[in-house]
Protein backbone atom coordinates (compact mmCIF):
# COMPACT_ATOMS: atom_id res chain seq x y z
CA UNK A 1 0.00 0.00 0.00
CA UNK A 2 0.94 3.53 -1.47
CA UNK A 3 2.08 6.04 1.64
CA UNK A 4 -0.55 8.63 2.16
CA UNK A 5 0.39 11.92 0.50
CA UNK A 6 0.20 15.24 1.87
CA UNK A 7 -0.83 18.71 -0.50
CA UNK A 8 1.34 20.78 -1.05
CA UNK A 9 1.21 24.21 -2.13
CA UNK A 10 3.85 26.01 -4.10
CA UNK A 11 4.56 29.45 -2.93
CA UNK A 12 6.57 32.10 -4.56
CA UNK A 13 8.28 35.11 -2.70
CA UNK A 14 8.45 37.68 -5.33
CA UNK A 15 10.64 40.20 -2.63
CA UNK A 16 13.94 37.78 -2.21
CA UNK A 17 13.39 35.95 -5.54
CA UNK A 18 13.00 32.95 -3.71
CA UNK A 19 10.14 29.52 -4.41
CA UNK A 20 9.58 27.20 -1.80
CA UNK A 21 6.32 24.76 -1.03
CA UNK A 22 4.23 24.58 2.26
CA UNK A 23 1.86 22.62 3.59
CA UNK A 24 -2.05 23.45 2.83
CA UNK A 25 -3.54 24.33 6.16
CA UNK A 26 -7.40 23.37 7.02
CA UNK A 27 -9.41 25.60 9.16
CA UNK A 28 -11.06 23.48 11.55
CA UNK A 29 -13.94 24.75 13.72
CA UNK A 30 -14.21 23.09 17.27
CA UNK A 31 -17.16 23.49 18.91
CA UNK A 32 -15.81 25.99 21.35
CA UNK A 33 -15.77 28.42 18.29
CA UNK A 34 -19.60 27.49 17.74
CA UNK A 35 -21.62 31.17 18.03
CA UNK A 36 -24.33 30.69 20.88
CA UNK A 37 -27.46 30.59 18.93
CA UNK A 38 -25.82 27.12 16.97
CA UNK A 39 -24.46 26.11 19.74
CA UNK A 40 -27.89 26.12 20.91
CA UNK A 41 -29.26 24.71 18.18
CA UNK A 42 -26.83 21.40 18.63
CA UNK A 43 -27.58 21.12 21.89
CA UNK A 44 -31.51 21.21 22.40
CA UNK A 45 -31.82 18.26 20.30
CA UNK A 46 -29.58 16.13 22.18
CA UNK A 47 -31.59 13.49 24.50
CA UNK A 48 -32.13 15.12 28.42
CA UNK A 49 -29.88 12.01 29.94
CA UNK A 50 -27.47 12.61 27.19
CA UNK A 51 -27.35 16.23 27.80
CA UNK A 52 -27.15 16.44 31.59
CA UNK A 53 -23.99 13.72 31.48
CA UNK A 54 -22.47 16.86 29.17
CA UNK A 55 -23.37 19.52 31.17
CA UNK A 56 -18.98 19.40 33.02
CA UNK A 57 -18.00 20.32 29.91
CA UNK A 58 -17.19 23.31 30.45
CA UNK A 59 -19.16 26.80 31.43
CA UNK A 60 -19.98 27.71 28.66
CA UNK A 61 -22.05 24.75 28.29
CA UNK A 62 -22.80 24.44 32.05
CA UNK A 63 -24.35 27.97 32.13
CA UNK A 64 -26.66 27.37 28.83
CA UNK A 65 -28.00 23.71 30.54
CA UNK A 66 -29.21 25.47 33.36
CA UNK A 67 -30.82 28.68 31.43
CA UNK A 68 -34.49 28.27 32.14
CA UNK A 69 -35.66 29.30 28.37
CA UNK A 70 -33.28 26.47 27.06
CA UNK A 71 -34.60 24.35 29.03
CA UNK A 72 -38.42 24.67 27.78
CA UNK A 73 -36.71 24.74 24.08
CA UNK A 74 -35.01 21.35 24.55
CA UNK A 75 -37.94 19.82 25.84
CA UNK A 76 -39.72 20.63 22.52
CA UNK A 77 -37.15 19.56 20.14
CA UNK A 78 -35.22 17.06 21.75
CA UNK A 79 -34.66 13.58 20.43
CA UNK A 80 -37.62 11.33 22.25
CA UNK A 81 -36.26 9.03 24.57
CA UNK A 82 -38.83 6.80 26.83
CA UNK A 83 -38.03 5.20 30.07
CA UNK A 84 -40.28 2.43 31.73
CA UNK A 85 -40.19 2.99 35.66
CA UNK A 86 -41.48 1.08 38.32
CA UNK A 87 -42.38 2.16 41.07
CA UNK A 88 -43.30 1.49 44.68
CA UNK A 89 -43.05 2.65 48.29
CA UNK A 90 -39.53 1.81 48.66
CA UNK A 91 -38.33 3.98 45.87
CA UNK A 92 -38.30 4.71 41.75
CA UNK A 93 -36.46 1.79 39.67
CA UNK A 94 -35.67 2.42 35.93
CA UNK A 95 -37.12 -1.52 34.20
CA UNK A 96 -36.15 -3.19 30.70
CA UNK A 97 -38.63 -5.35 29.31
CA UNK A 98 -37.74 -8.24 26.95
CA UNK A 99 -40.20 -11.01 26.18
CA UNK A 100 -37.18 -13.56 25.38
CA UNK A 101 -35.46 -13.42 28.93
CA UNK A 102 -36.44 -15.72 31.55
CA UNK A 103 -37.19 -12.40 33.77
CA UNK A 104 -39.09 -10.24 31.26
CA UNK A 105 -38.61 -7.48 33.65
CA UNK A 106 -35.49 -6.56 34.40
CA UNK A 107 -34.46 -3.73 37.40
CA UNK A 108 -31.25 -1.71 35.82
CA UNK A 109 -31.26 1.19 38.15
CA UNK A 110 -32.44 2.90 41.12
CA UNK A 111 -33.41 6.21 41.19
CA UNK A 112 -32.63 7.92 44.41
CA UNK A 113 -34.79 10.54 45.59
CA UNK A 114 -33.11 13.25 48.10
CA UNK A 115 -35.76 14.78 50.07
CA UNK A 116 -35.56 18.57 50.22
CA UNK A 117 -35.80 18.17 54.39
CA UNK A 118 -34.09 16.12 56.88
CA UNK A 119 -37.32 15.40 58.39
CA UNK A 120 -38.86 13.47 55.08
CA UNK A 121 -36.26 10.90 55.51
CA UNK A 122 -38.26 8.89 57.29
CA UNK A 123 -40.97 9.01 55.01
CA UNK A 124 -42.06 6.56 52.34
CA UNK A 125 -44.03 7.83 48.68
CA UNK A 126 -47.74 6.42 49.09
CA UNK A 127 -48.75 8.22 45.71
CA UNK A 128 -46.97 9.45 42.10
CA UNK A 129 -48.33 11.71 39.28
CA UNK A 130 -45.90 13.12 36.47
CA UNK A 131 -45.57 15.68 33.94
CA UNK A 132 -43.10 16.69 31.81
CA UNK A 133 -40.19 14.90 33.80
CA UNK A 134 -41.60 15.44 36.99
CA UNK A 135 -42.78 13.40 39.47
CA UNK A 136 -44.88 14.64 42.05
CA UNK A 137 -44.66 12.49 45.15
CA UNK A 138 -47.05 12.17 47.96
CA UNK A 139 -44.88 11.35 51.33
CA UNK A 140 -46.31 9.70 54.48
CA UNK A 141 -45.03 8.30 57.80
CA UNK A 142 -42.91 4.97 56.91
CA UNK A 143 -44.75 3.64 59.85
CA UNK A 144 -48.16 3.56 58.55
CA UNK A 145 -51.50 3.08 60.76
CA UNK A 146 -54.17 1.03 58.24
CA UNK A 147 -56.58 1.24 61.42
CA UNK A 148 -56.06 5.33 61.05
CA UNK A 149 -55.56 5.60 56.98
CA UNK A 150 -57.37 8.86 55.86
CA UNK A 151 -55.94 10.73 59.26
CA UNK A 152 -52.69 10.51 57.92
CA UNK A 153 -50.03 13.68 57.75
CA UNK A 154 -48.87 13.85 53.89
CA UNK A 155 -46.52 16.38 52.29
CA UNK A 156 -45.47 17.16 48.80
CA UNK A 157 -42.45 17.17 46.31
CA UNK A 158 -41.70 17.72 43.22
CA UNK A 159 -38.77 15.93 41.85
CA UNK A 160 -37.35 15.88 38.27
CA UNK A 161 -35.30 12.16 38.24
CA UNK A 162 -32.90 13.39 35.64
CA UNK A 163 -31.94 16.76 37.15
CA UNK A 164 -32.26 15.78 40.78
CA UNK A 165 -34.41 18.92 41.65
CA UNK A 166 -36.50 18.75 44.30
CA UNK A 167 -39.16 21.48 45.80
CA UNK A 168 -40.77 20.42 49.12
CA UNK A 169 -44.37 21.71 49.14
CA UNK A 170 -46.87 22.00 52.29
CA UNK A 171 -50.05 20.84 52.05
CA UNK A 172 -53.26 23.01 52.82
CA UNK A 173 -54.74 20.52 55.10
CA UNK A 174 -53.01 18.72 57.80
CA UNK A 175 -54.33 15.40 56.98
CA UNK A 176 -54.42 14.73 53.10
CA UNK A 177 -54.83 10.89 52.09
CA UNK A 178 -58.53 11.41 51.99
CA UNK A 179 -57.58 13.86 48.74
CA UNK A 180 -56.23 12.72 45.33
CA UNK A 181 -53.60 14.84 43.72
CA UNK A 182 -52.65 15.67 40.18
CA UNK A 183 -49.76 17.56 38.72
CA UNK A 184 -49.94 19.92 35.25
CA UNK A 185 -48.51 22.39 33.17
CA UNK A 186 -49.69 25.49 32.34
CA UNK A 187 -48.49 29.02 29.97
CA UNK A 188 -48.39 31.82 32.75
CA UNK A 189 -49.40 34.99 31.12
CA UNK A 190 -48.00 37.34 32.98
CA UNK A 191 -44.18 36.11 31.89
CA UNK A 192 -45.32 34.39 29.64
CA UNK A 193 -43.41 31.20 30.75
CA UNK A 194 -44.28 27.39 31.81
CA UNK A 195 -45.60 26.86 35.13
CA UNK A 196 -46.68 23.94 37.17
CA UNK A 197 -49.72 23.43 39.65
CA UNK A 198 -51.07 20.90 42.00
CA UNK A 199 -55.09 20.22 41.54
CA UNK A 200 -56.02 18.61 45.05
CA UNK A 201 -59.73 16.94 45.02
CA UNK A 202 -61.66 15.69 47.88
CA UNK A 203 -65.42 14.34 48.22
CA UNK A 204 -67.76 12.60 45.03
CA UNK A 205 -70.58 13.67 43.23
CA UNK A 206 -72.09 17.09 43.94
CA UNK A 207 -70.04 17.70 47.08
CA UNK A 208 -66.39 17.31 45.66
CA UNK A 209 -64.36 20.26 46.41
CA UNK A 210 -60.89 21.65 44.41
CA UNK A 211 -57.78 23.40 45.70
CA UNK A 212 -55.47 24.51 44.02
CA UNK A 213 -51.33 25.11 44.18
CA UNK A 214 -49.63 27.66 41.87
CA UNK A 215 -45.73 27.00 41.86
CA UNK A 216 -45.06 30.07 40.82
CA UNK A 217 -46.96 31.83 43.79
CA UNK A 218 -46.11 29.48 46.63
CA UNK A 219 -49.80 29.50 47.41
CA UNK A 220 -52.95 27.08 47.78
CA UNK A 221 -56.76 28.79 46.55
CA UNK A 222 -60.00 27.08 46.29
CA UNK A 223 -61.04 26.27 42.87
CA UNK A 224 -64.29 27.64 42.65
CA UNK A 225 -66.08 24.82 39.85
CA UNK A 226 -68.44 22.81 39.48
CA UNK A 227 -68.31 18.98 37.94
CA UNK A 228 -71.26 17.79 36.05
CA UNK A 229 -70.00 13.91 36.05
CA UNK A 230 -68.19 12.07 38.78
CA UNK A 231 -65.12 10.33 38.42
CA UNK A 232 -65.24 6.48 38.23
CA UNK A 233 -62.15 6.23 40.16
CA UNK A 234 -58.95 8.64 41.13
CA UNK A 235 -56.11 7.67 39.31
CA UNK A 236 -54.87 9.93 36.70
CA UNK A 237 -52.64 10.73 34.21
CA UNK A 238 -51.38 13.84 32.84
CA UNK A 239 -50.46 15.16 28.98
CA UNK A 240 -49.35 18.59 27.64
CA UNK A 241 -50.84 20.86 30.14
CA UNK A 242 -54.08 18.29 30.50
CA UNK A 243 -54.82 15.85 33.40
CA UNK A 244 -57.29 12.92 32.07
CA UNK A 245 -59.40 10.68 34.60
CA UNK A 246 -62.38 8.01 33.72
CA UNK A 247 -66.08 9.25 34.63
CA UNK A 248 -69.73 8.92 34.22
CA UNK A 249 -72.98 11.09 33.88
CA UNK A 250 -75.60 10.16 36.11
CA UNK A 251 -77.70 12.57 33.68
CA UNK A 252 -77.05 11.14 30.72
CA UNK A 253 -76.14 7.28 31.36
CA UNK A 254 -76.34 6.41 27.89
CA UNK A 255 -72.79 8.42 27.44
CA UNK A 256 -71.30 5.67 29.10
CA UNK A 257 -68.03 5.54 30.21
CA UNK A 258 -65.86 8.69 29.29
CA UNK A 259 -62.46 11.04 30.08
CA UNK A 260 -63.20 14.01 31.67
CA UNK A 261 -59.89 16.51 31.22
CA UNK A 262 -58.55 19.32 33.53
CA UNK A 263 -56.99 22.15 31.79
CA UNK A 264 -54.01 24.16 34.43
CA UNK A 265 -54.71 27.17 32.16
CA UNK A 266 -58.04 28.13 31.67
CA UNK A 267 -59.12 26.06 35.10
CA UNK A 268 -62.17 24.27 33.92
CA UNK A 269 -62.99 20.87 32.80
CA UNK A 270 -64.22 19.32 29.29
CA UNK A 271 -64.95 15.52 27.88
CA UNK A 272 -63.16 13.05 25.95
CA UNK A 273 -65.18 10.45 24.24
CA UNK A 274 -63.81 6.84 24.52
CA UNK A 275 -63.21 4.21 21.32
CA UNK A 276 -66.68 3.04 22.39
CA UNK A 277 -69.56 3.67 24.59
CA UNK A 278 -69.97 0.91 26.89
CA UNK A 279 -72.05 1.77 30.98
CA UNK A 280 -69.21 -0.41 31.93
CA UNK A 281 -65.42 -1.68 32.34
CA UNK A 282 -64.49 -4.88 34.26
CA UNK A 283 -61.27 -3.14 33.95
CA UNK A 284 -59.58 -0.10 32.75
CA UNK A 285 -57.00 2.05 33.14
CA UNK A 286 -55.01 5.11 31.40
CA UNK A 287 -51.44 5.32 30.88
CA UNK A 288 -49.32 7.98 28.32
CA UNK A 289 -47.25 6.96 25.32
CA UNK A 290 -43.68 8.71 25.00
CA UNK A 291 -45.09 12.69 25.37
CA UNK A 292 -47.54 13.20 22.77
CA UNK A 293 -50.20 10.50 23.24
CA UNK A 294 -52.85 8.93 25.71
CA UNK A 295 -53.33 4.84 25.92
CA UNK A 296 -56.08 3.39 27.80
CA UNK A 297 -56.52 -0.48 29.22
CA UNK A 298 -60.54 -1.29 28.70
CA UNK A 299 -62.13 -4.79 29.04
CA UNK A 300 -65.55 -4.61 28.41
CA UNK A 301 -66.67 -8.01 30.26
CA UNK A 302 -64.67 -10.56 32.35
CA UNK A 303 -64.82 -13.35 29.71
CA UNK A 304 -63.54 -10.08 26.94
CA UNK A 305 -60.29 -9.88 25.33
CA UNK A 306 -58.05 -6.90 26.84
CA UNK A 307 -57.71 -4.38 24.11
CA UNK A 308 -55.03 -1.26 24.21
CA UNK A 309 -55.64 1.88 22.31
CA UNK A 310 -53.75 4.73 21.50
CA UNK A 311 -54.63 8.37 20.48
CA UNK A 312 -53.18 10.30 17.73
CA UNK A 313 -50.88 13.54 19.23
CA UNK A 314 -52.43 15.12 21.67
CA UNK A 315 -52.84 19.21 20.87
CA UNK A 316 -51.91 19.09 16.95
CA UNK A 317 -56.25 18.39 16.10
CA UNK A 318 -58.81 19.51 18.11
CA UNK A 319 -59.97 16.10 17.21
CA UNK A 320 -58.76 12.86 18.98
CA UNK A 321 -58.70 9.62 17.36
CA UNK A 322 -57.83 6.32 18.85
CA UNK A 323 -55.97 3.58 17.30
CA UNK A 324 -56.27 -0.18 18.69
CA UNK A 325 -52.85 -1.83 18.75
CA UNK A 326 -53.50 -4.70 20.43
CA UNK A 327 -55.97 -7.03 21.75
CA UNK A 328 -54.98 -10.15 23.97
CA UNK A 329 -56.92 -12.53 26.22
CA UNK A 330 -54.86 -12.52 29.45
CA UNK A 331 -56.40 -15.13 31.79
CA UNK A 332 -60.43 -16.26 31.27
CA UNK A 333 -62.13 -15.10 33.92
CA UNK A 334 -59.25 -12.95 35.43
CA UNK A 335 -61.24 -10.94 38.05
CA UNK A 336 -59.16 -7.80 38.77
CA UNK A 337 -59.59 -3.95 40.50
CA UNK A 338 -59.28 -0.98 38.70
CA UNK A 339 -56.59 0.48 40.09
CA UNK A 340 -54.12 -1.59 38.21
CA UNK A 341 -50.84 0.40 35.84
CA UNK A 342 -49.62 -0.63 32.79
CA UNK A 343 -47.09 0.08 29.82
CA UNK A 344 -47.38 -0.90 26.29
CA UNK A 345 -44.59 -0.54 23.61
CA UNK A 346 -46.51 0.24 20.64
CA UNK A 347 -43.67 -0.99 18.21
CA UNK A 348 -42.97 -4.27 19.70
CA UNK A 349 -46.65 -4.58 20.85
CA UNK A 350 -46.00 -5.84 24.32
CA UNK A 351 -48.29 -5.21 27.12
CA UNK A 352 -46.92 -5.13 31.23
CA UNK A 353 -49.07 -4.68 33.59
CA UNK A 354 -49.56 -5.06 37.57
CA UNK A 355 -52.79 -5.39 39.35
CA UNK A 356 -54.65 -6.79 41.97
CA UNK A 357 -55.92 -10.37 41.45
CA UNK A 358 -59.17 -10.66 43.28
CA UNK A 359 -59.23 -14.66 42.86
CA UNK A 360 -55.55 -14.77 44.11
CA UNK A 361 -55.78 -12.44 46.77
CA UNK A 362 -51.90 -10.39 45.66
CA UNK A 363 -50.62 -8.03 43.34
CA UNK A 364 -49.61 -10.19 39.76
CA UNK A 365 -47.99 -8.87 37.05
CA UNK A 366 -48.46 -9.55 33.78
CA UNK A 367 -46.50 -9.49 30.52
CA UNK A 368 -48.07 -10.68 26.97
CA UNK A 369 -47.10 -9.80 22.98
CA UNK A 370 -49.03 -9.98 19.99
CA UNK A 371 -49.00 -13.92 20.22
CA UNK A 372 -50.98 -13.92 23.50
CA UNK A 373 -48.71 -16.09 25.82
CA UNK A 374 -49.10 -14.55 29.21
CA UNK A 375 -45.81 -14.41 31.74
CA UNK A 376 -47.18 -14.13 34.93
CA UNK A 377 -44.97 -13.52 38.05
CA UNK A 378 -46.45 -12.70 41.52
CA UNK A 379 -45.64 -9.87 43.50
CA UNK A 380 -47.50 -11.12 46.73
CA UNK A 381 -49.94 -8.50 49.14
CA UNK A 382 -47.88 -5.93 49.99
CA UNK A 383 -45.65 -5.28 46.65
CA UNK A 384 -47.72 -2.99 44.44
CA UNK A 385 -45.24 -1.43 41.84
CA UNK A 386 -46.79 1.50 39.79
CA UNK A 387 -45.66 1.46 35.80
CA UNK A 388 -45.11 4.46 34.22
CA UNK A 389 -43.82 5.96 30.40
CA UNK A 390 -41.74 8.12 31.19
CA UNK A 391 -39.85 11.02 29.32
CA UNK A 392 -36.39 12.51 30.92
CA UNK A 393 -36.31 16.14 30.86
CA UNK A 394 -34.28 19.10 31.67
CA UNK A 395 -37.85 20.79 32.75
CA UNK A 396 -37.14 23.30 36.20
CA UNK A 397 -39.76 23.37 38.98
CA UNK A 398 -39.46 27.19 39.14
CA UNK A 399 -38.77 29.69 36.94
CA UNK A 400 -36.92 31.53 39.68
CA UNK A 401 -35.05 28.84 41.50
CA UNK A 402 -31.07 29.64 42.24
CA UNK A 403 -29.31 27.11 39.22
CA UNK A 404 -27.84 24.18 39.84
CA UNK A 405 -24.29 25.06 38.63
CA UNK A 406 -21.48 22.45 38.77
CA UNK A 407 -17.84 23.48 40.24
CA UNK A 408 -15.93 23.24 37.18
CA UNK A 409 -12.25 24.11 36.55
Amino acid sequence: MLPKTRKLENTVDKKNGLCYTKKRTRNRMMMSDLPDDLLEEILCRIEATSLKRLQSTCKRWNHLINNRRFTIKHFEKAAKQSLSLMLNPNGVYSVSINLHRSSPVEVTEKIDLIYPHSSLDECRISEYCQTDGLLLCVCINDVFDFSNMYNQDARFVVWNPCTGETKCIQPRYPSTLSHTYSLGSYKNKKSNDISYKILSQWGCGENQEFDIYDVSSNSWRTLHVTLDCRFEFFSNVSLKGKTYWFASDEKEKQLGIFLVSFDYTTETFGRLSLPHQHPSYQTMSLSVVGKEKLSVLLQHKISSKTEIWVTNKIGDTKVVSWIKVLAVDLKPGLDTYHCISFLVDVEKKVLVYSAFVVGKNEHVEYIVGEDNEVREVALGIEYIPFFLNYVPSLTQIEATRKPLYLEIS
